[in-house]
């Protein structure tokens, strides 16, 4: 990024299964952008960052902290959960990247961002201070499932011998499930993003509804753990094309369902960030750390 913390350029995208390690994509990155000499940087991972050594969640691959600052960035290296790195950018966001869930706006007090994706990200933001978690792993409740709903998690716990959580299906491994369930395809061809885009498919719309149901029903309950009556925001690619301005009015209906609390769920402000690029913004706000 420049050096007033304003703006970032050499972007690009690697595939990382292709390396064996972080620092061979790094120097990949740093040679094909002729970037010599870097001394700082800003890291987002999937994965919990509780200690020196970090493993991703989804992939097998992981680094050491201290080994990548001293090899390659020697004047500061800040690690953060990709949550995290994204929520940051909601500290300074143009409401221009927001399409909201209905008439209210996002308002002093906590938020929250989830991003399905790979997996499904929550972090936090209580008084400026963002706060990663590992809420994508929390068993999905009971007290939501239809009928429809209640057979696939019975299906995945036969198939898994687990429970599921909201990651298993509110990501892009949930979608395909989904379609599969209704469609009956059990060889699926169809890419999650051509499973979102085909609402004239019955089977495809069946498993949106049920997809979108599932979400406004994970938002209902992460916002009152987290009182987030200053914002609930959602990311991503696959939110972008699943929550579409036709589906709001549902959304938010089964979002503030609830016998006790339906008048704080009817406070809470609901966004979508069509920014899908939030993470380079959130990576600028926590740099600006490292400049000063």
């Amino acid at each position: 990024m420049t050096d007033d913390g304003t703006s970032y350029f050499h972007q690009a995208k690697y595939p990382i299964n292709n390396f064996d390690s972080l620092e061979d994509l790094l120097s990949l990155y740093f040679s094909e952008h002729k970037v010599t000499n870097p001394q700082q940087a800003v890291i987002g991972v999937a994965a919990p960052i509780t200690e020196d050594s970090i493993s991703f969640i989804n992939i097998d691959l992981e680094f050491s902290k201290q080994k990548l600052k001293k090899n390659f960035f020697p004047k500061g290296l800040i690690v953060v959960n990709d949550l995290e790195l994204q929520a940051h950018a909601l500290l300074d966001l143009d409401q221009r990247h927001l399409s909201y869930i209905g008439e209210l706006r996002a308002k002093a007090g906590p938020k929250i961002l989830i991003s399905p994706g790979t997996g499904l990200g929550l972090a936090g933001i209580i008084g400026g201070k963002v706060i990663s978690t590992e809420a994508g792993h929390i068993n999905i409740s009971t007290a939501i499932t239809n009928d429809n709903l209640a057979v696939i998690i019975n299906e995945f716990m036969i198939k898994e011998g687990r429970a599921p959580t909201y990651e298993d299906f509110l990501s892009g491994k949930g979608i395909s499930r989904f379609y599969t369930f209704f469609s009956n395809d059990k060889k699926l061809k169809l890419t999650n993003e051509e499973i979102l885009a085909k609402r004239n498919d019955s089977s495809a719309l069946q498993a949106i509804d049920l997809l979108n149901y599932l979400l406004a029903s994970y938002l209902r309950y992460v916002t009152l753990v987290w009182g987030a009556t200053g914002g609930v925001f959602l990311s991503g690619s696959i939110v972008n094309s699943l929550v579409l301005t036709e589906d709001y009015q549902n959304f938010r209906d089964v979002f503030e369902s609830s016998d006790t609390m339906r008048i704080v769920l009817e406070s809470a402000p609901i966004a979508i960030v069509r920014d899908e690029e939030i993470g380079f913004l959130g990576g600028m706000e926590i740099a600006k750390k490292l400049l000063n």
